[in-house]
């Protein structure tokens, strides 16, 4: 599929019809927009291109899904897409509508220009579509229906979308078979992407420094007086809740062995996993090579650097792998019998003089059945559950409206609680507060309590994991000054690492000023004798996981011989860049001629980008100004917006 058609059609339109589904199983709506809206007929248009019309729904499904994806890349699966500001908002849904715009131009242009997709084709990619296949691999009609009926979508919708998907990338594909960038690009780019800084490094970590002597109560007073803003009561929040999800259903479902059994084969892969390693290995062309690179490699060389001094050895680098999985069964045996963190050899063997370490020793997985019979039930009263859950939401919602939370039917599988908290999910004891769910259901819980106002009705919200909880707030505690004598514990901890913090950062300032004046030459110089000395050390744009990633953006600023001095949360860090390194485009044939097909497609790109754009402007669309007025909604009160289209 066409890199700029992804982003046009939002993916493709097997792609579509999965964020669709995706967006029902996360996406946080209110009910009524969520199971209501399902069976909504709008006719609405919100653009109109030559005798193609973008509907209100299709903009409201592309707004909803773009939504969720935005929030979930900002802040993780489970985030909720309605907490992102309201300006981000509207530029999602203008986003929105201007893709199904420019896909309506596309499909406009290659049915102009005679394009036309035989039934056949649109057939055979229906049937050869995972997400409509069942666990035979073949086409399944009933899942096929229920997953159209999921996305609120016709087969006639389906088979449309389709056919104009296909015919626009028979208009647009011809365009990027002579896409090409230029050599001196690809060059910069290959060279840009793998220059390689090496550093000379000493870090100062702040947990290492001795613990000080306890200062004088003077002194403590003094440090509570300029800083009481940190040592606070927090507020909490009296709170009520009800929480549905397929976990909350399913505790006393009946699930019968034999179901249990056949889910467990179908999972043995998962149940019983061999031991694996990742390893690291030199295959040299003699002893005397071999042993030069164990040399290196015990002196404290980094793989990058081992590579580039032994051009005549062969590197191999095998993540998470098997024994089975190397490929020669020698090997395998010298690296499952190796110990970890530790330079093997030189062995030799069929393949020539070896030397490797192993990095990871992941240990094997046998779980019987008996063993993972409670998680085999969950597995499955779950799944039977989520299919379960909107006839359960409605009648949940029926009972919220009509009694608040006082009302709750016990057969709906729903569970109940209630207590004070703070905002980070703690009773004023410090314990963790008894909230039903998973740490993600639990957050989203949290989240709700301090975002509603006391008294406030309850209202059903969609949470991570097709949970449906409701929350009230009936007694809110404001945060109030801690006073001294009770927050002493908490001083004297501040204290201590602030000077703990403080002393790390003169060691690092101290030896920076040494290896920072250019008669010395740098750390190689100046701590030469110090044993956490870190010499050679490889690092590239992309970072390295031996760098804290501050230190990985400035030394790309640095000339060889220059030193710098950086700080993170752990402590202070102090480096001298030794060498610049450039990629050989002859010895990384694989790594250039990935560069080469990356700006290829990116030339390819901008060509659909510049036709698309061209024939936008040709077929002037006209498109309903108020649309994104009506799907965010107004700025205050509402943000959320309107899920009909038509401001309601």
């Amino acid at each position: 599929m066409l890199a700029f058609l992804r982003r046009l059609f939002v993916g493709s339109w097997a792609g579509r019809i999965l964020a669709l589904l995706i967006f029902l199983s996360f996406a946080a709506w209110g009910v009524g927009d969520f199971i209501t809206g399902l069976g909504r007929n709008n006719a609405n248009n919100v653009a109109t291109v030559g005798d193609r019309h973008v509907s209100a729904d299709d903009f409201e499904r592309a707004y909803r899904n773009n939504l969720a994806q935005v929030a979930q890349s900002q802040n993780g699966r489970d985030a909720d897409p309605q907490a992102l500001p309201y300006g981000e908002k509207r530029e999602i849904a203008a986003q929105a509508l201007q893709r199904l715009v420019l896909q309506a131009v596309v499909a406009e242009a290659a049915a102009r220009n005679g394009l036309m997709v035989p039934d056949k084709v649109v057939r055979d990619t229906v049937f050869g579509l995972k997400e409509f296949q069942g666990t035979d691999g073949r086409f399944d009609r009933s899942l096929f229906d229920s997953r159209l009926r999921a996305a609120g979508l016709t087969e006639d919708r389906l088979i449309d979308l389709i056919r104009q998907q296909t015919a626009a990338d028979g208009l647009v594909e011809p365009l990027r078979a002579g896409a090409r960038a230029s050599d001196e690009l690809v060059r910069r780019a290959f060279d840009f992407g793998g220059e390689t800084r090496v550093l000379d490094m000493v870090t100062f970590p702040v947990e290492t420094q001795p613990t000080p002597a306890a200062p004088d109560e003077a002194t403590l007073r003094r440090y509570y007086d300029n800083h009481k803003s940190r040592f606070q009561a927090p507020e909490y929040r009296h709170a009520r809740v009800v929480l549905l999800s397929p976990a909350t259903i399913a505790r006393g479902a009946d699930v019968s062995e034999a179901d249990e059994r056949k889910l467990y084969d179908e999972l043995i892969t998962q149940y019983k996993v061999p031991e694996k390693r990742s390893v690291q290995i030199m295959i040299a062309p003699d002893d005397a090579a071999a042993r030069q690179v164990a040399e290196m490699w015990r002196g404290g060389a980094a793989w990058d650097r081992l590579q580039s001094a032994n051009a005549s050895s062969t590197p191999v680098a095998l993540d998470d792998s098997t024994e089975a999985g190397i490929p020669s069964p020698e090997l395998g045996k010298l690296a499952f019998a190796a110990p970890q963190g530790a330079v093997t050899g030189p062995t030799h063997t069929e393949s020539g003089w070896v030397v490797l370490r192993v990095n990871k020793i992941t240990p094997p997985v046998d779980r019987s059945f008996e063993q993972v019979r409670d998680e085999l039930h969950d597995r499955i009263a779950q799944a039977r559950a989520r299919d379960d859950m909107s006839g359960r939401v409605q009648k949940l919602q029926d009972a919220i409206a009509g009694g608040g939370l006082d009302a709750i039917p016990t057969e709906l599988g729903a569970v109940a609680a209630q207590g004070t908290l703070d905002a980070q999910g703690f009773t004023p004891d410090r314990e963790p507060a008894p909230l039903p769910g998973s740490d993600a259901i639990r957050n989203a819980l949290i989240a709700r309590i301090f975002a509603v106002r006391q008294n406030d009705a309850p209202t059903l919200q969609q949470g991570p994991e097709d949970s449906w909880f409701a929350v009230s707030v009936d007694k809110i505690t404001p945060p109030a000054p801690q006073s001294f004598d009770v927050a002493r514990p908490q001083v004297l901890a501040a204290w201590t690492d602030e000077a703990r913090r403080r002393a790390a950062e003169t060691q690092a300032a101290a030896l920076y000023a040494q290896a920072n004046d250019t008669k010395n030459g740098g750390l190689a110089a100046v701590a030469a004798t110090r044993p956490d000395l870190k010499r050679g050390i490889s690092v590239r744009r992309n970072g390295s996981p031996d760098v804290p990633q501050r230190l990985s953006q400035i030394v790309f600023s640095l000339k060889p011989g220059e030193s710098t001095m950086v700080d993170d949360t752990t402590g202070f860090i102090v480096a001298t860049l030794t060498a610049i390194r450039h990629p050989d485009p002859a010895t990384d044939k694989l790594g250039y001629d990935r560069t080469r097909q990356a700006l290829d497609r990116a030339v390819g790109d901008d060509i659909e980008l510049s036709y698309v754009g061209w024939l936008r402007d040709r077929m002037k669309p006209s498109i309903d100004p108020r649309a994104i007025d009506r799907m965010v909604g107004p700025a205050t009160g509402g943000e959320g917006g309107a899920s009909d289209g038509n401001g309601s």
